[in-house]
């Protein structure tokens, strides 16, 4: 019995050692592929924090670009919008007073160019600005009247027209202790007139544009029309300070052109007819006015005799060419309401001193033509003055 058991114990032993060989063996495949998928899990995870700061810098730029992309948005419209801001901030509102010594086309658009520029600045009337508008009708008195009204009414700048309206302005706010301001347009010599006496010699509170005629260009396109001209009818008012100075230097160049001068005067529209022909009579070649204000009111009865007499018309009165003057010579209109309104427009801004802003004179002139006054007046054009000209015929 013995003998029996041995055997199978030795089995069993063999057994139990095989058993605990074999074990090690599969710990030791274990511990691999534990090992292998170890690497296998930390491989990815190692590759996964590239990937990450990846989408972090990405995030970065991201936002670093929204924030340019802002950062430019806002540098584009803040500058429009700061700029509508310090308009809107600037410009506050005004009152002006509008003073003309008559209803004179050429003064009407000298006004109305006044009126355009400062609404091209942004001083619009009915808006932000409002005109309180003063006419003489030709009474030199009434310019007085409407000075003072100016002044009663505490507007914040005074604009007048022509010479006698800027005389009043000035003759009504001097004796103030703190002036109201003057703009002056239309005038033709603010120094002759005692406005000023020179152009960065003026009262502290009053500056403008001069609008002085070119009395040599005029000469010169007489004898471009009649080279045989020898006699010149002059009209003018001597109650305008401009008027005289303006006929003192066209008789000085008369004497230095060897032409004689004939001069009536008036004193309102009602004469003008009655020196016309008075002249007339005096076998003149051509009737001439500079920028007179009282005789541009009543031209048409100068026209009327001229054609009557069949003499033409040359002058420095532009809107007498539209009522059938031959030919006028004159500064631009347009760029005398320019100049003064671009003062006032520094004026209004706080960024213009009236003291010491210079006179502006206006440095354009232009040539018109009526063909049919003209022709009524007995003479024909020349193709030179026709063709720089501008044609006012109806």
């Amino acid at each position: 019995m013995k003998k029996k058991l041995f055997p199978l114990f030795l089995v069993f032993a063999l057994l139990l050692f095989m058993t605990a060989c074999s074990s090690p063996s599969t710990d030791t495949d274990s511990g691999d592929s534990a090992d292998e998928q170890t690497e296998t899990v930390v491989e990815p995870a190692e590759e996964a924090e590239p990937a990450e700061e990846e989408m972090a810098e990405d995030e970065e730029v991201a936002v670093e670009e929204d924030t340019a992309a802002e950062e430019d948005a806002a540098e584009e419209e803040t500058p429009e919008e700061s700029e509508e801001t310090m308009e809107e901030a600037e410009k506050g509102e005004f009152t002006i007073g509008m003073m003309v010594i008559a209803s004179v086309p050429a003064l009407e658009t000298v006004q109305q160019s006044f009126i355009d520029t400062l609404a091209e600045a942004g001083y619009v009337e009915g808006e932000n600005l409002t005109i309180i508008r003063g006419n003489a009708e030709g009474d030199i008195a009434t310019l007085n009247t409407i000075a003072q009204q100016f002044i009663d009414e505490g507007v914040d700048l005074i604009v007048t027209t022509s010479t006698p309206a800027a005389q009043a302005a000035l003759n009504a706010t001097k004796d103030m202790s703190d002036p109201l301001p003057i703009v002056f347009t239309t005038v033709t010599d603010p120094y002759a007139a005692g406005i000023a006496t020179a152009p960065d010699e003026h009262p502290a509170w009053m500056t403008g544009s001069q609008l002085y005629p070119p009395l040599e260009a005029t000469f010169d396109t007489m004898f471009e029309i009649n080279p045989d001209t020898s006699v010149i009818g002059h009209l003018y008012n001597p109650a305008e300070a401009n008027s005289v100075a303006q006929t003192e230097a066209v008789m000085r160049i008369a004497e230095d052109r060897g032409i004689t001068l004939e001069i009536a005067t008036v004193s309102n529209s009602s004469e003008i007819k009655t020196a016309a022909e008075s002249l007339a009579a005096r076998g003149i070649d051509f009737f001439y006015f500079t920028q007179d204000s009282t005789v541009s009111s009543g031209s048409e009865a100068v026209v009327q005799v001229a054609n009557d007499n069949g003499i033409p018309i040359i002058t420095n009165d532009i809107p007498t060419v539209a009522k059938g003057g031959a030919v006028a010579v004159g500064g631009s209109l347009r760029e005398d309401g320019r100049l003064a309104g671009e003062i006032a427009i520094g004026f209004l801004d706080g960024t213009l001193d009236l003291a010491t802003t210079d006179i502006q004179q206006v440095q354009v002139f232009d040539y018109f033509i009526n063909r049919a006054g003209a022709e009524a007046q007995g003479i024909e054009l020349p193709q030179s003055l026709i063709d720089r000209a501008i044609d006012q015929t109806p």
